[in-house]
């Protein structure tokens, strides 16, 4: 069994495998249930077992690499507490899922397991190494986790940094708009370009031509690219091999692309991260309050051009406050003194490793999170006895252990879910 960087470009691959673990969440167009299901029957595999497999060559991996640098006696000596992270959104079934497959996996108890939201975990290391000094005691701020294929929002409110404690001030949100969607967004581009026939063959017969075209958009374009920079005027991209077409951009085996056909593979994957965040902020102001930050963490977090479509959203608030003040003091024109103050968006250092820093933070501090929103309403049912003023003659029926007339499915709500 092969896992990670041990694949071949061109070999086949279960992607995405841990969204099937919630049955809630609508999977990208990019990934096949169907081709991950036959996938699974070829290797009388389960979902479960497929992630519980991957955990454990993941497991494996960190025991060899901490053997290397602490030595095997400490290593075997010394108690290992495994901290899991998870989307906010990830339903309750999910979440035992995920503790399902790592018991399996060899990581312990489920009980012993500890779990953490991936937004939690990123605030919690971006707030406790002070990487956020402008927030304070009493600010909302959101955090975004845009990593490979999801984006995670949850809202906090600071209530104090030291020690850090902080409330969920708005249900988390998310969506399937993440990385990889700029990677497909890329490949439909490339076949567009250079027509559907010598796309497949270029794919099938000189899968390296294509893996060092995506390569380095993942490497260089995605993670760099800036419009205003006179540099992104012409983006060239390698695709060794393919023959010279005028027509389609191709010359001595690179793509040329414009800064306007890159903007748009990345514009509507970032307009809905924009439409996302816009959401849990609105949120938070129907209660009267403000939001000062965004802190922008994950793989796509750590992207220039996102950072600076945020910067440019969020901070038109104090834009327009800054020319209302000019206009004022030029002569008593009207303004709107209702503009909101500009969110500052921070992307902290190690904005890509955020969530797991903040998961090994969690396993040696305490939680910080002091008061948390439900996203579902948890109840119980329960057997009463039946009563003709509150039950209907239907729904009674006789219990030979009570000897009396009972009714069923009565439900007793313990927490309520936040509209």
């Amino acid at each position: 069994m092969r896992w990670g960087f041990q694949f071949k470009p061109d070999e086949p691959r279960l992607r995405c495998l841990k969204l099937f673990l919630d049955r809630n969440q609508t999977l990208p167009s990019f990934v096949s249930s169907i081709e991950t299901a036959a996938q699974l029957k070829r290797h009388e595999k389960t979902v479960l077992d497929a992630a519980s497999d991957y955990l454990r060559k993941l497991n494996e991996h960190t025991i060899q690499t901490l053997n290397r640098r602490y030595g095997e006696n400490f290593v075997a000596t010394t108690e290992i507490q495994y901290v899991l992270t998870v989307p906010a959104v990830w339903s309750d079934a999910a979440k035992m899922a995920t503790l399902t497959a790592a018991e399996m996996a060899g990581m312990g108890s489920r009980h012993d397991i500890r779990m953490i939201s991936e937004p939690e975990a990123a605030a919690l290391y971006t707030l406790t190494t002070a990487q956020s000094a402008g927030l304070k005691a009493g600010d909302n701020f959101v955090v975004c986790d845009a990593g490979g294929g999801t984006v995670d929002l949850i809202a906090y409110k600071a209530k104090s940094l030291a020690p850090l404690r902080v409330e969920e001030t708005a249900v988390g949100t998310g969506g399937m708009c993440g990385a990889v969607m700029l990677n497909y967004r890329f490949e439909e581009h490339v076949r567009q370009r250079i027509g559907r026939e010598r796309y497949e063959t270029m794919r099938e017969k000189k899968p390296k031509t294509w893996m060092m075209g995506l390569r380095y958009f993942e490497e260089s374009v995605k993670r760099n690219f800036d419009p205003n920079d006179a540099r992104a005027e012409e983006i060239n991209v390698p695709f060794p091999g393919l023959p010279d077409d005028e027509e389609a951009g191709l010359d001595s085996g690179f793509l040329s692309m414009s800064a306007e056909q890159v903007k748009g593979i990345f514009d509507p994957v970032v307009d809905e991260i924009v439409a996302l965040l816009q959401g849990q902020i609105d949120s938070i102001k129907e209660r009267g309050e403000i939001v000062s930050g965004i802190i922008l963490v994950g793989g796509f977090g750590s992207s220039d051009y996102l950072y600076r479509r945020l910067k440019a959203h969020f901070g038109r608030a104090l834009a327009l406050k800054g020319e209302e003040a000019a206009a004022s003091a030029e002569g008593p024109e009207e303004t709107n003194g209702d503009a909101a103050p500009e969110i500052e968006v921070m992307q902290p250092l190690y904005a890509w490793t955020a969530v797991v820093r903040g998961a090994v933070l969690s396993g040696m501090e305490s939680n910080m999170v002091e008061r948390r929103r439900s996203r579902r309403h948890y109840g119980t049912t329960y057997a009463t006895v039946f009563d003709e003023s509150k039950h209907t003659e239907k729904e009674k029926y006789w219990s030979p252990m009570w000897e009396r007339w009972m009714v069923s499915n009565r439900m007793q709500w313990h927490i309520a879910k936040v509209s």
